[in-house]
């Protein structure tokens, strides 16, 4: 894969068999609940595990179901580390 871009805003985004939908980090910052109430993702711990929170309150969000826009996506960590948003199907 030669390139790959941004699903939601078309930027360039580094080539990514394993997530060919994924979302750039500046739309990952983006991302809210159905409700529109922001969200914020991260490993539960040094070996990994996902966790979301809403970022005005840090109470826990028990879904990897977020939105960007109106684009329904799903969060979760990624293979080598850190957090992967992509475009639901």
């Amino acid at each position: 894969m030669a390139k790959q871009q941004c699903p939601i805003c078309s930027v360039e985004v580094s080539p990514f068999t394993r997530y060919p939908r994924y979302v750039c980090r500046t739309c990952a910052t983006k991302a809210t609940s159905a409700d529109g109430r922001s969200l914020e993702f991260g490993k539960v711990g040094i070996s990994g595990g996902f966790v979301a929170h809403y970022a005005d309150t840090s109470e826990e969000y028990l879904s990897h179901e977020c939105f960007i826009g109106a684009i329904k996506c799903h969060a979760e960590e990624a293979y080598f580390g850190g957090i992967d948003i992509e475009v639901m199907g």
